[in-house]
């Protein structure tokens, strides 16, 4: 009798204990995860640049091993198609790698490269110091229930999964959470992460958007297109009531890929055009602003 009691009882632990790895294998975890194998692979990454005190040739175990650096976390995902996702990754936070290699104070620019050729640059605000986060409702567009994560250098991920358990080694990776839920941050991760040059240099500004036909008088219900050279790399937000286009406002160009979603804006009345251009690796663009005349 006594014992069946306890098999019972071993047997309500056990369940219980499965339930719980189970609700808590969303969202984010930086209270070191146990190490896998693959925490000793051998990857290297070298850290260069005047924007760091010396140069630091850092291995993956190394980069783990950094104090509060290890992390997991689930992701949401927008690349420039659009398709929204989710990853589960764990990493070493990318704070923690640079502050180990001495960034400096006045440094502005950071550039990761991969080994095959890949590579995308940041401003230290943009990569260091803007509060990212996962957003569970990214399906829905559903902004509630963020959860504060930050980029990291993953070793372990799964693409399209917001279950931890599911991720596996892959070659490291830098993952660059989401500003807001709208945000495409996809494609700027770079795989094979092999060389990070830090640099003082100013990155200067985004030019400013161009719009055809040119400003001036217009028919009734023509349409004008919004322009960049750097389309691919870039997001022109815009405003029709006067007010300062931001982030928040409507996006022009949602994908690269299907040139059908990046929609025309039709003028049926005398309208000023107010564009911001923004993208990854320099500051935002000044306002451009259009004035259209419905011809009489």
């Amino acid at each position: 009798m006594n014992q069946k009691r306890i098999s019972s009882r071993g047997c309500f632990l056990l369940g219980l204990v499965f339930i719980l790895g189970i609700l808590f294998t969303g969202g984010c975890n930086d209270r070191d995860p146990v190490p896998s194998d693959s925490t000793v692979r051998d990857e290297v990454v070298v850290i260069t640049g005047n924007g760091v005190t010396k140069e630091s040739r850092m291995t993956l175990s190394e980069m783990l091993a950094l104090p509060d650096a290890r992390v997991e976390c689930v992701y949401s995902v927008i690349n420039n198609w659009p398709t929204k996702k989710k990853w589960a990754a764990r990493g070493a936070k990318m704070t923690a790698v640079l502050q180990a290699a001495g960034i400096k104070n006045e440094a502005q620019c950071i550039t990761v490269k991969g080994e095959d050729g890949y590579e995308w640059s940041f401003t230290r605000e943009q990569l260091l110091e803007t509060e990212r986060y996962y957003f569970p409702g990214v399906m829905e567009r559903d902004a509630s229930r963020a959860e504060r994560v930050e980029p990291i250098i993953a070793y372990e991920y799964m693409e399209g999964s917001d279950q931890l358990g599911e991720a596996r080694a892959d070659s490291i990776c830098l993952i660059i959470p989401q500003a807001h839920v709208n945000e495409q941050t996809n494609h700027t991760f770079v795989k094979g992460i092999n060389e990070i040059i830090v640099t003082v240099d100013d990155p200067g500004k985004w030019e400013m958007a161009t719009a055809f036909p040119f400003p001036g008088n217009i028919t009734r219900g023509d349409t004008v297109k919004l322009q960049h050279k750097e389309l691919g790399k870039v997001k022109m937000y815009y405003t029709l009531d006067g007010s300062t286009p931001t982030e928040y406002s409507t996006l022009y160009n949602p994908s690269t890929y299907q040139p059908e979603l990046n929609k025309p804006i039709v003028i049926d009345r005398d309208t000023t055009i107010k564009v911001l251009v923004k993208g990854f690796g320099k500051y935002d663009s000044d306002i451009a602003e259009f004035h259209y005349q419905i011809r009489k």
